[in-house]
């Protein structure tokens, strides 16, 4: 046998070898020649003979031409086999007789792996005592053997395949074959190894690395504010316990490193017993009640180092980071690049709002002084909480004295009137344009980003790319894209929006920025519409901001007239409205029209229109424009449309979220968002 390849074999066994190939005699090969499938014996020349004989009676020549005939037959048959192999591998009259193989090979005796000769078919051609020992009949074998040609046969390719609850290592080689007789054939060589006990040992092994996590108790200041002195022990206790009784569950360790922080160690083992109960930890605190006081919630990151105690760390640090970037109250697993989210229901909590202004606000009048002009630019398709941040972070600029124009390409229908307005009051030479902005930036230029925290969809990447120095100002749930390079973030996803967010940068400025009524008009505009009027994602300091721009000038008429739409808009929406499709009982999902240039601003507004409709938990509007389907989502926080919104490659809030899609039809959208809608289900059901 000639292998391209063939399995080991241990030392001090028999191995199983052919005869070595000879060369045949003229007589051997009359004997053994195939022809039409019958290999010559002596009675087959006792025949021929005869017929020359009656041939020789009747005319010599004749008969003498016959059995120069017969001779020149015969070599002609042995040089045709000798020199087309390839005529020989084809056709098998050509090839060696499957008894011949299994008769003249001798298998191991003493090899203790399963191994085994197959024909090309698979059909067992000889095999050894342990091969009959593990697969003791034919349909044992098949469901090993069966497998294995399917997949392909490879020079040395190595397969692992379960069977019946053991796992193997095969070896298959293809080989070619000579007997005695010069007769040529194929058959395959097949060694399996038993990785049972191997796979079993890995497994364990990784069961028994160690993951890192990180605890964090996301307002347990406020929590402590609301308690009596007498009652905070009584609080401090029970969630400790909760938390001791959760890592022993685990066969975890717990230990407190601040008073709101812990480490949280674990086997990777019984990682996969807390996912198939969801955290149910999460609950559990919120539950646990002192007297009369704010739910407590609790933020989680588990990271997965892959052996490496040092990655594990890391990973957790960026998954709890990431997970009160979103709002609190979730669990995040991160692996390799690979986040995992658990939780996140509720809505986001406010730590120390106040303070947190204030100390942004006096680091930025810092990053401000050393700045020689400044550029603010928001996200894609601005609407009016990007522009009217924008126009009040160009508003803190001015007052400290430095140059400032906002990023812009061209004003979409969302911002439409207030940049009529702007244009009436002579402002519009505060914007730029992308290209200009590149050329206008020096190593010593301050830009500040609002509204969004992606790179990908920021108004200009290249002036994201060329900026030394960034300040990243939003309120959106932070996804796993996230500019990082900023030196300043105020990112905080309690805010009902960014023009909230600057609103109190700006009070707690000491009185040193004056706005002028347009200036409050847009803040109040982007604080309108991101609460949809007040109605969504609203606290003490969303209003408190609201009566801070009302003092500064700001018109609740003036900013009303930002919001009118025309009669083209109206249609579109009920359109839009009566085309909806109800999903699941409880999910509206709609198409809106584009044959307008506002159908982004209309798909927005149905979606916001739908959930007034009685029964509707979650809306979901599409539309299309230039090649691209734009998704709006909308839910009043029972369903997290920002989960949903991010398996398809979007974010925003619990309540408000949306997404892009590309090279896709808005019927395969559809069918992606009900895929969407129902991959939640799974996960959010109990």
């Amino acid at each position: 046998m000639r292998g391209n390849n063939s399995a080991p074999e241990p030392k001090g066994t028999e191995t199983d070898q052919l005869q070595p190939e000879k060369k045949s005699s003229f007589l051997d090969f009359l004997q053994q020649a195939p022809i039409s499938g019958f290999p010559v014996t002596v009675f087959g020349l006792l025949i021929m003979a005869a017929i020359c004989i009656v041939f020789f009676v009747i005319n010599p020549i004749i008969g003498l031409c016959i059995l120069g005939g017969m001779v020149c037959s015969v070599a002609t048959l042995q040089i045709f086999r000798d020199n087309n192999p390839a005529k020989t591998k084809m056709d098998p009259l050509f090839f060696a007789d499957t008894d011949s193989i299994s008769s003249q090979l001798p298998m191991p005796k003493n090899l203790p792996m399963p191994y085994a000769v197959l024909n090309l078919r698979g059909h067992i051609l000889t095999q050894n005592e342990a091969f009959a020992a593990a697969f003791p009949t034919a349909e044992d074998a098949a469901g090993v053997i069966e497998p294995l040609l399917k997949g392909g046969i490879g020079e040395g390719k190595d397969t692992f395949l379960d069977y019946k609850g053991r796992t193997y290592e095969a070896h298959i080689v293809p080989c070619d074959f000579l007997d005695p007789s010069g007769a040529k054939g194929s058959v395959l060589t097949l060694a399996l190894v038993d990785m049972t006990t191997a796979k079993k040992w890995k497994q364990e092994r990784e069961d028994l690395e160690t993951v890192v996590g990180m605890i964090f108790l996301d307002n347990y200041d406020d929590v402590q504010d609301s308690l009596e002195n007498a009652q905070l022990p009584i609080l401090t206790s029970l969630v400790e316990q909760k938390l001791n009784s959760f890592a022993s569950e685990y066969d975890g360790l717990i230990r407190r490193l601040e008073k709101d922080r812990y480490l949280f160690l674990l086997p990777k083992g019984k990682l996969e017993e807390l996912k198939e109960k969801k955290f149910e930890i999460l609950s559990e605190i919120k539950e646990i009640s002192v007297g009369d006081h704010i739910p407590m919630t609790m933020s989680i990151g588990l990271g997965i180092g892959h052996g490496s105690l040092d990655l594990s760390a890391k990973n957790s640090k960026a998954a709890i980071d990431l997970a009160l970037g979103r709002g609190g109250d979730q669990a995040l697993i991160k692996d390799g690049e690979k986040f995992l989210f658990y939780g996140g229901k509720s809505g986001e909590i406010s730590r120390n709002a106040r303070v947190r202004a204030r100390v942004k606000a006096d680091a930025l009048l810092e990053l401000l002084g050393d700045a020689s002009d400044v550029l603010v630019m928001g996200h894609v398709n601005p609407d009016l909480d990007s522009l009217g941040s924008c126009i009040g972070l160009c508003a803190i600029a001015k007052t400290a004295g430095k140059p400032c124009r906002i990023v812009l390409d061209r004003p979409g229908q969302a911002i439409r009137r207030l940049f009529e307005r702007m244009e009436e009051a002579g402002e519009t030479d505060i914007f730029i344009t992308p290209e200009d902005a590149v050329d206008a930036m020096t190593s010593q230029t301050l830009v500040m980003i609002a509204d969004t925290h992606r790179p990908s969809i920021v108004a200009s990447q290249d002036v994201l790319e060329h900026a030394k120095k960034l300040v990243l100002i939003d309120h959106h749930r932070r996804s796993t894209d996230f500019i990082e390079q900023a030196v300043l973030i105020y990112h905080e996803p309690y805010a009902s929006s960014t023009a909230e967010l600057v609103t109190e940068m700006i009070r707690h400025m000491s009185g040193r920025i004056t706005l002028r009524p347009l200036e409050a008009d847009a803040l109040l505009a982007g604080i309108t519409v991101d609460t949809k009027n007040f109605c969504v994602n609203t606290g003490a300091v969303t209003f408190e901001s609201a009566a801070f721009l009302r003092r500064h000038g700001a018109d609740s008429f003036r900013v009303r007239r930002l919001f009118q739409n025309d009669m083209e808009v109206y249609r579109a929406k009920a359109a839009t409205i009566q085309g909806t499709e109800i999903y699941g009982g409880n999910m509206a999902i709609s198409v809106c029209p584009t044959t307008s240039e506002n159908s982004l601003l209309t798909a927005a507004q149905a979606a916001d229109e739908l959930m007034n409709v009685t029964g509707i938990k979650a809306s979901f509007v599409c539309c299309q424009v230039d090649h691209v389907i734009h998704i709006s989502a909308r839910s009043f926080g029972d369903v997290n449309v920002q989960v949903i919104m991010e398996s398809l490659g979007g974010g925003g809030h619990l309540t408000v979220s949306g997404a892009q899609l590309t090279n896709c039809t808005l019927e395969e959208a559809i069918e992606k968002i009900k895929h969407a809608i129902d991959a939640y289900r799974e996960v959010e059901t109990p």
